[in-house]
């Protein structure tokens, strides 16, 4: 009955009301009936929503209208599809590089006591440069060019440590956030990273977690009594992080200061209790904005997590897993649906969910995942192989960004979810095969795992032969980045799709 007397109102209200879902729900709305279907298939708003949606990305609120984004869309779909870039350039960065950040259209890196920052060349624009030197010594760096800030982390010998945020355009000071490292305290390699108005430092097992806006310390690990330790961590959203011990630990925060470890996803069963899993994960940057003059941008909640899993000192892996397979536990518990603490064994999860891979020895530096894509690559005679894997690939429509590219029946709107697009056959790892849990060796031709191991996490592979050597490989939205290094020297090989 209600469906009827929807059916009933005129095309426009329809459509009106429709444009208020989400994708998910447009799809099914479509699937209900063939009036449905017809008022979904006569509105190219409709379509666009959904278009957005299955491409994993998100409007920036442009104000460019959907008919003139639509086609750009697809055509950005395209060149990642064909590793089709319209221009390349190559920049001179600055040299003796000691960190650096690539985020949101900008590249930046110092030597300690200055930070050089490129805004990178695009299809449409030729990019720029900037110098900025704090006026103290710092050691790590991170940014958000969508917030026009930089945070530096001061280099000092004492236990009172120093964060300064500060404006990138104006180099003018927003806040000093203070923190102490215990005595005795192995403060080596730290980490810092921004997520939205938050910003977390990472060092040898212990996170911290500000508010940078309101100075405020929400997390320190090492004052809470987690139930495992912490081989690494990063932010999934504004209210959640995963953090890595032998296995996946997810975290809410809970306003103002608390933390609720919701769930615990395991790794495979390994045949001996002392071979744990060492996880490092990484991801594509969370800003909080989209990069100016950016028509669509990946949405933060479709980031692929790639996990470097290793046991012992040979047997080395690399796990790749949705965010928003991850999320799944946390709105479970945030709708009441789950309890916190949630225990999930590797079978309940990790075979669809997951692609587990051998990993290649091979040495690269980060930001080499954005969005749902993923770079790698492998020296040649002639030059460099460049593979970039696809975790949510659309396969293009012969007709050339038109409405066929969405469902055509109106009854199988499920089938034309990411997630069954299977570009592939499984990935399957060999079980140990030492005999038995004490003559286990960890040997590089071994496996650490009880039994085979298969996952299926649809993906796709473009792959391209470049004529030049790369020391190393990055990746955004709009580019693939190759790195070239001459003893301190070292160029950006930028090519914009």
């Amino acid at each position: 009955m209600v469906g009827s007397l929807f059916d009933g109102l005129p095309v426009e209200i329809k459509i009106q009301v429709m444009e208020n879902l989400d994708a998910k729900s447009l799809l099914r709305c479509a699937s209900v009936s063939w009036s449905m279907y017809l008022t979904f298939r006569s509105s190219s708003l409709l379509q666009y929503l959904v278009k957005l949606a299955l491409y994993g990305m998100e409007e920036t609120g442009s104000g460019v209208p959907h008919p003139n984004v639509s086609p750009l869309l697809d055509d950005h779909r395209r060149a990642w599809e064909l590793l089709d870039w319209k221009r390349t350039t190559t920049i001179e960065v600055a040299p003796h590089c000691q960190a650096y950040e690539l985020v949101a259209d900008v590249f930046a890196s110092s030597d300690g006591s200055k930070l050089s920052i490129v805004g990178l060349p695009s299809s449409r624009s030729d990019g720029y440069t900037m110098t900025r030197t704090p006026d103290v010594p710092f050691r790590d760096f991170a940014i958000d060019p969508t917030q026009d800030i930089v945070a530096f982390l001061e280099v000092s010998i004492q236990s009172a440590q120093r964060i300064h945020v500060r404006n990138i355009s104006t180099n003018a000071p927003l806040i000093v956030l203070g923190f102490t490292i215990p005595p005795n305290n192995n403060f080596k390699n730290p980490v810092l990273q921004f997520g939205q108005d938050l910003l977390g430092l990472y060092y040898t097992s212990r996170i911290l977690i500000w508010n940078w806006q309101q100075g405020s310390l929400i997390f320190d690990s090492s004052l809470e009594k987690l139930s495992h330790h912490i081989d690494h961590f990063v932010f999934l959203s504004r209210d959640a992080l995963l953090v890595t011990s032998t296995a996946l630990h997810l975290y809410v925060f809970n306003p103002p200061s608390s933390v609720t470890l919701v769930a615990t996803l395991h790794l495979p069963v390994t045949p001996h209790h002392r071979l744990g899993a060492q996880i490092k994960v990484h991801s594509g940057p969370l800003h909080a904005r989209p990069p100016p003059g950016a028509l669509f941008t990946p949405s933060s909640g479709e980031r692929i997590q790639v996990l470097s899993v290793g046991y012992g000192l040979n047997l080395k892996y690399t796990m790749y897993v949705h965010t928003r397979t991850l999320l799944h536990y946390v709105k479970q518990y945030r709708s009441g649906k789950a309890l916190p603490e949630l225990v999930v064994p590797w079978d309940l999860w990790g075979p669809r969910g997951t692609r587990f891979m051998k990993r290649d020895a091979q040495g690269v530096w980060l930001r080499y995942a954005h969005g749902q894509r993923v770079i790698r690559q492998r020296d040649t005679v002639s030059g460099t192989e460049i593979d970039v894997i696809d975790f949510n690939y659309i396969p293009s429509s012969s007709s050339s960004g038109s409405s066929s590219d969405l469902p055509v029946n109106p009854f199988h709107g499920d089938s034309f979810r990411r997630t069954t697009v299977t570009r592939s056959q499984p990935t399957v790892l060999a079980p140990s095969t030492s005999g038995g849990l004490g003559a286990f060796s960890a040997a590089r031709h071994d496996s650490p795992f009880v039994t085979e191991i298969s996952t299926s996490l649809p993906y796709h592979v473009s792959s391209v032969s470049l004529p030049l050597p790369l020391y190393a490989c990055m990746i955004d939205d709009e580019r693939v980045i190759g790195v070239q290094m001459d003893h301190a020297d070292i160029k950006l090989v930028v090519y914009s799709l």
